[in-house]
């Protein structure tokens, strides 16, 4: 299994993989539910971070057998101008198709953005898992991941 850098020329497998992580998360809350037109959108969306890739401020990574098998998507962002600590890393989205999923993919994908991320000298990543995901949950707690904040919705 090979872990490398997304091109635009995978953007459609990468987009079909976002969609299905998305419909994963229908379940959980409403927030989730899918627009008629999901795939081009997620298709635009996974080329603008592809492309945004090349400014060195996201990376989007693929797990690649014959076909890609899962993928990665992480950025750097701005945290407010008073804090000491001006940067820091978040991984967007994690999936992995579910025939090949207790190979160590995700956890390959996770170490190469880590790694990527402590080249640009990022101290702390972050990342958002529902509550009731508790198999996500128990798989970054034990690579680490600690709670650290809690968003709270309502529908108005």
């Amino acid at each position: 299994m090979l872990v490398r850098i997304a091109t635009l020329e995978d953007s459609k497998q990468v987009a079909q993989l976002h969609i299905d992580l998305d419909f994963c998360h229908v379940s959980y809350h409403p927030l989730y539910r899918l627009k008629q037109n999901a795939s081009d959108l997620s298709i635009a969306y996974i080329k603008d971070k592809i492309e945004k890739s090349a400014s060195g401020d996201s990376l989007v990574l693929v797990a690649q057998e014959k076909d890609i098998v899962g993928y990665l998507t992480c950025s750097i962002n701005e945290q407010r101008p008073d804090t000491e600590i001006q940067k820091i890393g978040h991984i967007g989205g994690v999936y992995v198709i579910p025939a090949y999923r207790r190979r160590g993919i995700a956890a390959a994908l996770i170490k190469e953005a880590l790694e990527w991320l402590k080249e640009r000298k990022i101290e702390y990543v972050d990342l958002n898992v529902d509550v009731r995901n508790v198999g996500a949950f128990a798989a970054w707690t034990g690579m680490g991941f600690k709670p650290h904040r809690r968003n709270l919705v309502k529908k108005l």
